[in-house]
């Protein structure tokens, strides 16, 4: 394997999911300095969500002409200038507004990129390349809360964002020296979204990321807000046991990539789905600091282990011809209700009952969908 792109794409899914989650761990500040109820700070990630899922579906169809590499450097600059943008912006209304054109900046990556990963390695290697890949969303989520203790003991927390808009606009120069545009497939049939929406396989996909990505993005959103708010835990500490209880995600997407070749992508799918439900119940449950810390430690770990499934098969059920569209569509519906909804609604329910029901609701419902594994289709490839 050729382990210097690697570890490039593996350093450009960090920083791309760093600019969609940067927002959380600042979630207090921000909804103190807009003067925002709960249900109004979590409405920015829907806003967030709904652009990144417009660009997903775009980028999905249109990748493959724009040229995948334009399209993800294109991407990062433009999530760059957003960064830009939020120096000056006071109004609740114009905030809603640059964190939408965020998601569209950032929605491009994930379509334009899975090509060019399985084309630069053999399907044979994909779990691991895949699960590596993914590792880095891992890692931004354990690194970018302490990130922004840290940064916030120099820097207002605007400058801190700034600090990662330089960054979107440096990386992408290195990406395209080392990486590969992927041929296009000669005479193959354009498929439509419409054309997916027919296929069974895309709604059980659809409905599977919805409830991964609300366990883990959606949740993880509102999690600081819940902990310090509910939980009457210290802002600065609540943010770090939240940091550090995200380690085990770096490993675990790691590890499930090997799991994925070895055992196969449908029995991890079910194992992980239902293990991510289980924990999102007991983290619902914990009361005490110590227990607290470990529910966190596992629902994070076991959550994340999905994606690196989720991607390997979206990858087997679907030639190269239809993977970007079918990668930005689901991860659209993912992102749409997952990360994008879950965070109202439990912002909502806190409102009315208590982040603890929301969050209980979230895990049952997670740990139930895993029956939906047996009915998805065979692999294409």
């Amino acid at each position: 394997m050729r382990l210097l792109p690697l570890f490039v794409f593996w350093g450009l899914w960090f920083l791309n999911y760093s600019t969609r989650i940067c927002f959380s761990p600042l979630l207090p500040l921000v909804e103190d300095s807009l003067h925002l109820s709960h249900g109004e700070s979590g409405g920015l990630f829907t806003s967030l969500s709904v652009g990144y899922s417009l660009a997903l579906l775009i980028s999905g169809r249109f990748a493959s002409e724009w040229g995948h590499k334009r399209t993800v450097a294109i991407g990062f600059v433009c999530t760059g200038l957003v960064f830009v943008g939020l120096q000056w912006v006071d109004s609740y209304i114009t905030f809603h507004l640059l964190v939408f054109l965020m998601g569209i900046a950032a929605g491009t990556y994930l379509p334009a990129i899975l090509p060019i990963l399985t084309g630069t390695y053999e399907g044979r290697h994909w779990g691991k390349a895949i699960g590596f890949h993914d590792s880095a969303a891992s890692l931004s989520i354990l690194l970018i809360p302490i990130f922004m203790v840290f940064g916030l003991h120099f820097l207002a927390w605007r400058r801190v964002l700034l600090i990662l808009g330089g960054a979107c606009f440096l990386l992408p120069v290195l990406f395209w020296k080392v990486s590969i545009e992927p041929n296009r497939e000669a005479g193959g049939q354009r498929l439509s979204i419409l054309d997916l929406l027919r296929k069974k396989s895309t709604w059980i996909t659809g409905l599977l990321w919805i409830v991964s990505s609300g366990s883990s993005s959606g949740l993880y959103s509102v999690l600081p807000l819940y902990l310090v708010k509910e939980r009457g835990i210290d802002f600065n500490l609540a943010n770090s046991l939240f940091g550090f209880s995200r380690i085990g995600g770096v490993f675990i997407s790691i590890l499930i990539g090997f799991l994925i070749d070895r055992f196969g992508h449908r029995r991890m799918l079910t194992l992980s789905i239902l293990a991510t439900g289980l924990s999102t119940i007991f983290l619902s449950l914990a009361v005490s600091a110590p227990v607290i810390l470990v529910s966190l430690f596992l629902q994070a770990t076991l959550s994340i282990a999905f994606f690196p499934i989720g991607f390997t098969v979206l990858s087997k059920l679907t030639t190269p011809s239809e993977r970007a569209l079918t990668t930005g569509l689901t991860v659209a519906i993912g992102v749409v209700f997952g990360s994008g909804i879950v965070p109202g609604l439990l912002g909502f329910t806190a409102d009315h009952f208590s982040f603890q029901v929301g969050i209980l609701g979230l895990g049952v419902l997670t740990a139930f969908s895993s029956l939906a594994v047996r009915c998805l289709g065979k692999e294409t490839r």
